[in-house]
């Protein structure tokens, strides 16, 4: 019973871990995504603000910021438990 209560302990670390990782690497993306767009619309005003184009890469950028999100933290759970049950099924289905 001992062991396998450490191995669920290891697994929620592990998950938490994970977890943390992915969220460091979200928050970085966004700022680079903030910093960079912010960057675009200044270069757009001054040069040609005539015609607005930095929603471009904005909206487009945004998509694939959402997803990361989306699939990087909002969803990492989901994805990690999955995995888990994997393992154990292969794990079972092995001969001792």
């Amino acid at each position: 019973m001992r062991a396998k209560r450490l191995l669920e302990e290891y697994k929620k670390a592990y998950r938490e871990v994970v977890k943390e990782e992915r969220r460091k690497g979200f928050v970085t993306h966004l700022a680079v995504y903030l910093w960079t767009n912010a960057m675009l619309a200044v270069i757009n005003i001054l040069y040609s603000p005539q015609y607005l184009w930095f929603f471009y890469p904005l909206f487009g950028w945004g998509i694939g910021l959402t997803m990361h999100y989306l699939f990087g933290v909002r969803w990492v759970e989901r994805v990690l438990l999955d995995r888990e049950a994997k393992a154990e099924y292969r794990m079972k289905k092995r001969p001792a």
